[in-house]
């Protein structure tokens, strides 16, 4: 738990290097591919996105089997999903640690 401490938020260092800006670095992650909760943070900014209005997309389970757990749902990108997709390719961590990583800004 100290390493992931350590080194769960450094993928913002991608904001320093070749991001578009903070907002595809920081903030909260949220499930893609399915209906936008109304407990992310700040959830009317989601009513201009297409996906809420779409026919699949916007459906409580959207492209997802109800209870296919989080390994296999698709995390809309950030500096969690980034460090998560490294330590995963590049790292020993086991899947608990790589789980915190991902998750960490991720609010269910």
């Amino acid at each position: 738990m100290q390493v992931v401490g350590l080194v769960h938020d450094l993928g913002k260092l991608l904001n320093l290097f070749g991001s578009e800006g903070q907002w595809d670095v920081v903030g909260d992650t949220f499930i893609v591919g399915a209906a936008f909760s109304d407990k992310n943070i700040y959830p009317e900014t989601f009513a201009a996105n297409p996906d809420s209005t779409h026919p699949v997309y916007s459906t409580l389970n959207g492209i997802y089997k109800p209870g296919c757990g989080l390994d296999n749902v698709l995390i809309s990108w950030g500096h969690d999903e980034y460090m998560y997709t490294i330590a995963k390719e590049q790292s020993t961590l086991p899947p608990e640690a790589l789980a915190m990583i991902r998750f960490h800004s991720f609010y269910p």
